[in-house]
């Protein structure tokens, strides 16, 4: 049982330490153009000591990686915060890209009673904002629906007084079969990451803050498939 418990474990680590090193180099031989926001950009490397709170669709996740590497180029002393699922698709999410200095968070909202650890996650995010770190969400992560606006973005942003920032990113890539339609960047490509001025949330925009989330994203995913 132990030796097939070690064996498991080899395969397993390995399979994450492949497509980690595929993932770095899709996006590393990658030609990227960043359009960012002038009211984003110190936002983005906190070097004013007011951090962003990234928003992005939870396709083009593989391809947040570029940014921190971005972000990491303007301000070494950066860090970086995603938030992701507690299921098997997020720890492997974890174990790929925390050796990249991506910290994770993980939890979801809860269904159906379970404990998803959502409201655990919502504690750390805003800890860790109001620290001065950049956070990234997915506000239709980790389970859909596509492309739609889940509260707790809000709920952080109108807590931790931060700005959100949208998140456009494009590139070379080959799509899933999956509910979000996750892209897998392929190598030797061009890519666009483009991140849009900052807003924020307050008490009088709350209700219909949303909508303008999904509108903001949409938008900015636009220009960086242009």
């Amino acid at each position: 049982m132990i030796a097939f418990f070690f064996k498991q474990n080899f395969i397993h680590n390995s399979l994450v330490s492949i497509l980690r090193a595929y993932l770095k180099f899709a996006l590393k031989t990658t030609r990227w153009q960043f359009d960012i926001a002038s009211e984003a950009y110190p936002l983005l490397t906190c070097q004013q000591g007011e951090p962003a709170l990234v928003v992005l669709w939870h396709e083009y996740l593989t391809l947040g990686s570029r940014l921190w590497w971005w972000g990491l180029s303007q301000n070494p002393d950066l860090q970086f915060y995603v938030l992701i699922s507690r299921n098997r698709e997020g720890r492997l999410i974890s174990q790929l890209i925390n050796p990249w200095r991506i910290q994770t968070v993980q939890g979801s909202s809860n269904k159906r009673g379970q404990d998803k650890g959502g409201a655990a996650a919502f504690r750390e995010l805003l800890k860790h904002t109001r620290a001065g770190h950049v956070i990234a969400i997915t506000p239709d992560g980790p389970r859909g629906p596509r492309h739609q606006c889940h509260e707790g973005v809000l709920k952080l942003a109108l807590l931790s007084k931060r700005k959100i920032v949208p998140m456009g990113a494009y590139c070379h890539s080959i799509r899933l079969n999956t509910w979000d339609k996750l892209v897998i960047p392929l190598p030797f490509g061009k890519g666009k990451i483009v991140c849009g001025e900052p807003i924020a949330v307050t008490k009088d925009n709350y209700d219909d803050f949303g909508k303008k989330i999904v509108s903001m994203i949409d938008d900015v995913t636009r220009k960086a498939q242009e």
